[in-house]
């Protein structure tokens, strides 16, 4: 679900929200501000920490293991397509076997 995280639109597990508002309560929300940059489904993008500034780890942890998450969850929707299409292949061409067999025995009855 897409929820505000430093002022931009973060896709979070229920679990991440919860975990962001334990961090958000004991340390704050000014250090996600500026510290990452997400795309309009709330993917990140980009981690990029100000020069400026230090950040607190749990900070920098939280969203680094966010998008990790997000990025194992993108490959294993694709991996779940390609087996998918695999599978529908593989129908296809058993299907096709099935019919150059008939086809075999309907030209051995021809002859």
């Amino acid at each position: 679900m897409i929820r505000a995280v430093g002022n931009k639109r973060l896709n979070l597990t229920d679990s991440e929200y919860e975990y962001f508002k334990t961090i958000r309560e004991a340390i704050g929300e000014a250090d996600f501000k500026k510290l990452f940059s997400t795309d309009k489904n709330g993917i990140i993008t980009t981690i990029s920490p100000p020069l400026d500034k230090p950040i607190n780890m749990a900070v920098i942890y939280f969203i680094l293991n966010v998008m990790v998450n997000q990025r194992m969850t993108a490959v294993e929707g694709r991996v779940e397509n390609f087996i998918k299409k695999m599978d529908e292949e593989d129908r296809v061409n058993i299907l096709l076997e099935r019919v150059e067999a008939i086809e075999a025995r309907l030209d051995g009855k021809n002859e």
